[in-house]
C-alpha cells in the first residue's frame, strides 16, 4: 500500500509538472489575438478600471453575450499581476492544469489509474485543448467545471455533503457559458441516480445555492437592461438563434450538418480523430459496463447538440475533448485486456505457461500507455514550435499604441477592431460593424466626422477610396499598414 501511495505521489507530480511546463511556458511571449483574446481582456480590465463585477462592459458599450465568471478570474489575475499578456493567459493555463488532474481522477473513479493517466496524456496533446489552454478565453475555465462537477458527482453519491458543493461547481460553469454547459446535465442525473439514495434536504440546499448563484447575476443584469439581454445572451449567443422571436418557428425541423461538424472535429483533436471514431463504435462491445455507458452518453450527448446545428465552430467541441480522450483511454485498455487474455489462452494451450491474470493488466496498461504517448508525442513535436514561440510585437500592436498617443476619435477599418481597443486603450469605432456609428466607409468619415480624427487602416484602401493625400497625415505605417490622422 506505501509503494503504491508513493507511486501515485511521484505519477501526479510527473503530470503535474509535464502540464505545467507545456501549458505556462513563454505564455506571455505572444501579442493578445482578434477575435476574442483581446476582447475578453479589455472587458476584464473594464471590470478593474469600473469595479463594477457585474455589468460588463466592451468598447463603452454594455457586453452580453457570457455571464461573468471567466473575466472575473482575468480580473483578479490583473489585479494580482497587472495587466499583461501573461496574466490575461494565466486562469486559462491553471484551469487547463486542473482539467488534466481532474480527468485522470475521473477516469481513475470510473475505471482506473491506467485510463485516468491516458485519458489525461491523451487531452495534454490535443491540439486545441492545448491552443486554448494558452490563451485568454473561456473556454479551458469552462472544462475545468465541467470536469469539476463530474468529478464531484461521482464522490456525491457516497457522501451527501458534496451535493452543495457539486451543486457551486455547476453554477461556475453555468456563470462561464450558459447554454453550453447545460449538455452536460444528463450525464450528472445518470451518474448520481441511484434509487433510495435521494436526501431532499441536501438536494433542497444545492438547488438554493445553485439557483442563487446563477439568478443573482442573470437578475441584476435583467433589471439593469431588460429583455435584450436576455435575448442576446440566452437565445442569440447560447442558442444559435436569430431572438427570442425565433422559438417555434423551427420545431419540428430536424437536420444534420456532418460534414463542417466533422472536419471541426478532425481538426481539433488531429491525430486523435481516428483512434476516437473507432472507440466510439468499438466501445459498443463493453456496453454492460456503467462507466462506458456514461463516457459514450456524455459523447453522444454533445455530438448530437453540435452535429445538429450548422453553426457549430471547431472551438465549441473543446467541451466534449475530456470525454474523447476517456473513452479513446478506456477503450484501448479494454481492448489490449481482450486481446492479452486470448493470447494467454493460446499460450497456455500451446506451451502449458500460465501467464498471472495480474500481468495481463501490467501488460494492457503498458500498451495503452506506449500508444498514448507515442500518438501524443507525434502531435507535440508537430506543434511545439508553432504554439510555444516569443513572437515579435506585431504592426496591429505598434499602430494600435500609436493611436493611444494621439488625440482624436479612432476609427478603424481592419480586422483587429478588438486588439485595437485592448492596445490603444480607448473606444475605437469599427467602420463597418459598428452599430453606435453611421459612417461605414473612409470617405463618409472624411466628410462626416468631426476633427480631428484617427483611422487605422491599409495604404491600398485610402488609395482605392480615392482620399486626397493633403486631408490626412500619416502618423506610422508598417508595412502596408498605417495610422492616419485627419488635418484640420
Amino acid at each position: 500500500m506505501k509503494k503504491e501511495k508513493i507511486f501515485s505521489f511521484l505519477l501526479f507530480t510527473a503530470l503535474l509538472v509535464l502540464s505545467s511546463f507545456l501549458l505556462i511556458n513563454n505564455l506571455g511571449n505572444t501579442p493578445l489575438k482578434s477575435w476574442d483574446e483581446a476582447w475578453y481582456a479589455e472587458i476584464s480590465r473594464n471590470i478593474i478600471k469600473s469595479n463594477n463585477w457585474f455589468l460588463l462592459q466592451w468598447n463603452g458599450l454594455p457586453y452580453f453575450d457570457h455571464p461573468p465568471l471567466g473575466f472575473w478570474a482575468v480580473a483578479l489575475s490583473f489585479k494580482i499581476f497587472g495587466v499583461s499578456e501573461f496574466s490575461t493567459r494565466l486562469p486559462s493555463a491553471i484551469s487547463g492544469i486542473f482539467s488534466l488532474i481532474l480527468i485522470y481522477l475521473i477516469g481513475k473513479e470510473l475505471f482506473n489509474k491506467t485510463v485516468g493517466l491516458g485519458a489525461s496524456l491523451i487531452l495534454l496533446s490535443t491540439p486545441w485543448f492545448w491552443l486554448r489552454s494558452r490563451e485568454g478565453d473561456l473556454d479551458i475555465i469552462l472544462v475545468l467545471f465541467v470536469l469539476l462537477s463530474i468529478y464531484l458527482t461521482l464522490k456525491a453519491k457516497s457522501n451527501l455533503k458534496i451535493l452543495p458543493f457539486l451543486a457551486l461547481s455547476i453554477a461556475f460553469m453555468l456563470l462561464t457559458k450558459t447554454m453550453i454547459g447545460l449538455g452536460i446535465f444528463p450525464l450528472i442525473a445518470y451518474l448520481y441516480y441511484k434509487p433510495q439514495k435521494f436526501n431532499f434536504k441536501f438536494i433542497f440546499i444545492s438547488l438554493i445555492i445553485l439557483i442563487l448563484t446563477v439568478g443573482s447575476w442573470y437578475f441584476i443584469n435583467f433589471i439593469h437592461y431588460g429583455l435584450p439581454f436576455i435575448d442576446r445572451n440566452i437565445f442569440i449567443t447560447g442558442m444559435k438563434m436569430a431572438s427570442y422571436k425565433a422559438i417555434g418557428k423551427s420545431v419540428g425541423k430536424f437536420m444534420l450538418f456532418p460534414k463542417p461538424n466533422l472536419y471541426n472535429l478532425h481538426m481539433g483533436i488531429l491525430l486523435w480523430y481516428k483512434p476516437f471514431i473507432v472507440s466510439l463504435f468499438g466501445s459498443l462491445l463493453f456496453l454492460k459496463s456503467k462507466s462506458f455507458r456514461a463516457i459514450l452518453l456524455w459523447n453522444i450527448t454533445y455530438l448530437l447538440l453540435f452535429f445538429t446545428s450548422d453553426k457549430t465552430q471547431l472551438w465549441h467541441f473543446i467541451i466534449i475533448y475530456p470525454a474523447i480522450a476517456l473513452l479513446v483511454s478506456a477503450f484501448v485498455f479494454n481492448l489490449s485486456k481482450i486481446v492479452l487474455n486470448i493470447l494467454k489462452i493460446q499460450i497456455g494451450k500451446l506451451y502449458r505457461f500460465q501467464i498471472k491474470s495480474g500481468m495481463t493488466v501490467v501488460l494492457a496498461s503498458v500498451i495503452t500507455i506506449v500508444f498514448i504517448s507515442w500518438t501524443g508525442n507525434r502531435i507535440v513535436k508537430g506543434l511545439y514550435k508553432d504554439i510555444v514561440k516569443n513572437q515579435p510585437i506585431n504592426d496591429e500592436i505598434i499602430l494600435s499604441k500609436a493611436a493611444k498617443e494621439n488625440e482624436g476619435t479612432i476609427y478603424i477599418d481592419d480586422d483587429y477592431w478588438m486588439t485595437a481597443v485592448f492596445y490603444s486603450e480607448r473606444i475605437v469605432y469599427s467602420i463597418p460593424l459598428s452599430s453606435e456609428t453611421p459612417l461605414k466607409n473612409i470617405p463618409m468619415v472624411f466628410e462626416n466626422s468631426s476633427k480631428p480624427f484617427l483611422i487605422l487602416t491599409k495604404k491600398w484602401i485610402l488609395d482605392r477610396d480615392k482620399i486626397n493625400p493633403q486631408n490626412y497625415e500619416i502618423l506610422k505605417q508598417v508595412g502596408d499598414r498605417v495610422l492616419i490622422k485627419s488635418k484640420i
